[in-house]
């Protein structure tokens, strides 16, 4: 039961569509303007305007409170890292005694009490320093030394190496001697080259004064070994016992003097703070800077430092005031977008996919500037923001008009989410105007990246004007010209990608997608072709005769011809039914009228399901049913009535099952349709007769109110005649006869 009832939560109320609900529009208004207003910069993040050597061109800034100038940035930090440097490291000091004297004592005496053991059991044959009951004593001794040293030491203490005029007592007094150095010197526990100051300071234990000492009168433990080996080698001339004699050393000397980091960092923060951040103040009512007047050094201090102060004296109330002029910010660039859809592009407003798609692009652009502003590097990467890559999508995926608006909406939201720098929205615009004209008519996916050229030009001339504008150095305008050739160059890559994405995410169908499918080498043309071919032929007619119609009247001509190649590929399941694929005798002949109807009228429901196997856009999938629509099969249907004589036969089953084309392209197709079958049949067709034939259809659909549902007006209708004509008397011209043509007439007069 629980269950039942989180079900019913869930549940869309009945009739509910997504595609065309208001509260789901709304919905996808909302979440749009949020998320772009998020991006929207805050007024301490918007960069300043005015730059040393720049002319002030506002009105005279009168300072409305005193405020401190702060010192610049970069300034500031430099005097703290000079700070830093300047302190001296603070290290506690160690009482020096006897611990490493001691400790090496210690140790000797440890391994002459081994050696001397191990000597006596090597002369019992009881294995000498292999034997077991060493093995204590000598892992004590690995610790600071290998196996391999304690046999060499072994080796002194018999006086068997005959090459080494050295005995183990000689060896521990050298290494004792060399260790003196740890007790006569200051050793500090990190790296002397570490320490950038030219004076350390040293802490003594339970005083509180520090004393100052000279960096070169102490050393550190590399030092300190250094000095050692020194001396071994004056005692010690055997290398193998100088290497022992180290790691001997090295085990047992001391630091006595340890960085202390919490005093050092301590007297860092203290130096720090008695740096002042400010070089002097201005007054209230005091002229920070005229109007026309050139920005120094100084005037942009005190600008930064206003601009500073006036931020810090905001409350929650100005910012709250703030987020609210965001919003509306991007709520009537919103109300404008929806505005023009509703009045302009009524199909695409009443379609909430569609809204979706338009929002993730323009979202996506906004998210784009957004990172370009949080990157900080010495770059001009705001160059790298892809809006064409939007303009170009915008223009295959709806149209140019639909793409030249939104990349109007898409430049100031770069303008707005950079803080007021109309400069890139200038500079974008410019490089995606060319990418819209460069794709306006694309044939083919890869004349995509044709686009690079016009916007290299576009992005190359309007950075090239804003820069000698503002009399920017030459370095820096080829600079950001090298960033907008980047832009050009891998605009169109993304672009074809997310373009595959957008068709397939979105189902949209566009005219790259059309004049692939009008490929013949397509499966279902290749199949009509060949199973019906007197069909196929039939389609290839209406597909100049729509193509040509739809270009008279401003539709998709396109989609009209295309269309026309799928209208039929239902005949591909029953082709012997069907007039133009009939070489002999008629199957009908035999059949009763309703049999023969309903195989007739079978196509379009085969078709639609062939069409869905091959995911087929639904834009040419609707072509199937409405190139009929609701007509009568006329022919069976009086044949039925003559049949039945004076019992009534019901319409009902003698119609197509709709529905009735709905737009001007499906329309265009019915006429089409009905046309080029009716024209074929006239004998001796003159441009007379094939005029009054086209007038005949268009005007019997007019009246049976099969174009009712579609847009096409009387003008049209009009101009959809005249094109029809003029294709028609081209395929029906009378051909002269020539002689041979003359005599096999005559011949078949005769016989």
């Amino acid at each position: 039961m629980a269950k039942e009832n989180k079900a019913h939560l869930f549940h869309l109320p009945e009739g509910y569509n997504f595609k065309t609900s208001k509260s789901a529009k709304l919905l996808i208004g909302i979440i749009t303007i949020v998320i772009i207003s998020a991006m929207l910069p805050s007024y301490k993040n918007i960069d300043s305007e005015y730059e040393v050597g720049t002319i002030w061109s506002k009105e005279d800034l009168i300072a409305p409170f005193s405020f401190p100038i702060y010192k610049d940035e970069a300034d500031y930090e430099k005097e703290k890292q000079e700070a830093r440097m300047s302190v001296n490291p603070v290290f506690d000091e160690q009482n020096k005694n006897s611990i490493t004297a001691d400790s090496l004592a210690i140790f000797f005496r440890s391994v002459s009490a081994v050696l001397k053991e191990a000597a006596e059991l090597e002369k019992n044959n009881q294995g000498g320093l292999k034997s077991s009951r060493l093995e204590k004593p000598l892992a004590a001794l690995y610790t600071v030394l290998s196996p391999e040293d304690i046999t060499w030491l072994f080796l002194l203490y018999k006086k068997e190496n005959a090459n080494v005029s050295l005995t183990l007592d000689e060896f521990r007094n050298a290494v004792e001697n060399s260790a003196q150095e740890n007790y006569y010197n200051n050793v500090i526990n990190i790296s002397k080259d570490s320490v950038r100051s030219s004076k350390i300071s040293i802490k003594k234990e339970n005083v509180k004064v520090q004393l100052s000492e000279d960096k070169s009168n102490v050393i550190d433990k590399k030092e300190l070994m250094n000095m050692m080996s020194d001396r071994l080698r004056s005692s010690i001339k055997d290398t193998t016992y100088i290497n022992i004699a180290k790691k001997i050393l090295n085990s047992f000397v001391r630091e006595n003097l340890i960085y202390n980091k919490e005093l050092t960092d301590l007297e860092i923060q203290n130096k720090i703070e008695k740096i002042p951040n400010t070089i002097g103040i201005v007054k209230g009512n005091e002229r920070i800077v005229s109007k026309h007047d050139p920005i120094n050094r100084n005037t942009k201090l005190k600008l930064d430092s206003y601009k500073k102060v006036r931020l810090e004296k905001l409350g929650v109330e100005d910012y709250f005031v703030q987020y609210v002029g965001k919003v509306l910010t991007v709520l009537i660039l919103a109300l404008l977008t929806a505005f023009f859809l509703y009045y302009i592009r009524r199909n695409i407003y009443d379609d909430n996919l569609k809204l979706i798609l338009i929002a993730s692009l323009i979202i996506l652009v906004s998210f784009v500037a957004y990172i370009s502003l949080k990157i900080n590097v010495n770059a001009p990467v705001e160059y790298l923001i892809f809006a064409s890559v939007a303009s170009i999508l915008f223009t295959i995926l709806f149209d140019s008009r639909l793409s030249f608006y939104m990349t109007i909406i898409g430049c100031f939201l770069i303008a707005s989410i950079r803080g007021g720098d109309y400069t890139i929205a200038f500079v974008s615009f410019c490089g995606c105007v060319l990418a819209i004209f460069s794709v306006q008519n694309v044939k083919n996916r890869s004349q995509i990246f044709r686009s690079f050229y016009f916007m290299l030009i576009g992005y190359s001339i309007s950075i090239l004007a804003v820069g000698l504008d503002k009399t920017e150095e030459p370095s820096k305008i080829l600079l950001q010209i090298l960033f907008g050739g980047i832009n050009s160059m891998l605009s169109p890559i993304i672009a074809y990608g997310l373009l595959i994405f957008y068709e397939r995410f979105f189902k949209i169908t566009t005219d790259l997608t059309l004049l692939e499918l009008s490929d013949f080498n397509h499966p279902l043309l290749k199949e009509l072709s060949s199973k019906a071919p007197g069909t196929f032929h039939h389609s290839i007619v209406m597909g100049n005769l729509s193509e040509a119609a739809a270009e008279a009247i401003g539709a998709n001509s396109t989609l009209a011809r295309v269309g026309c190649y799928y209208h039929d590929i239902g005949k591909t399941l029953k082709p012997q039914y069907f007039i133009e694929n009939q070489l002999d005798q008629n199957k009908h002949e035999n059949l009763n009228p309703n049999i023969s109807t309903k195989l007739i009228i079978s196509h379009v429901k085969d078709g639609i399901e062939l069409a869905k196997k091959y995911n087929m856009p639904q834009e040419i999938v609707d072509f199937i049913p409405m190139h009929h629509g609701t007509t009568l099969v006329s022919y069976f249907y009086n044949k039925a009535k003559f049949i039945a004589k004076s019992e009534e036969i019901s319409e009902y089953i003698y119609r197509y099952p709709g529905p009735k084309p709905q737009t001007k392209e499906t329309g265009i197709v019915m006429l089409a349709d009905a046309i080029e079958a009716s024209t074929r049949a006239i004998e001796e067709p003159t441009p007379q007769k094939i005029e009054s034939r086209i007038d005949d259809v268009i005007k019997a659909r007019f009246m049976e109110g099969e174009l009712d549902e579609c847009e096409l007006t009387l003008k049209d209708l009009t101009k959809i005649k005249q094109s029809f004509l003029k294709i028609l008397i081209g395929i029906h011209h009378h051909r002269i006869q020539y002689p041979e043509q003359k005599k096999l007439e005559f011949k078949s007069k005769v016989y």
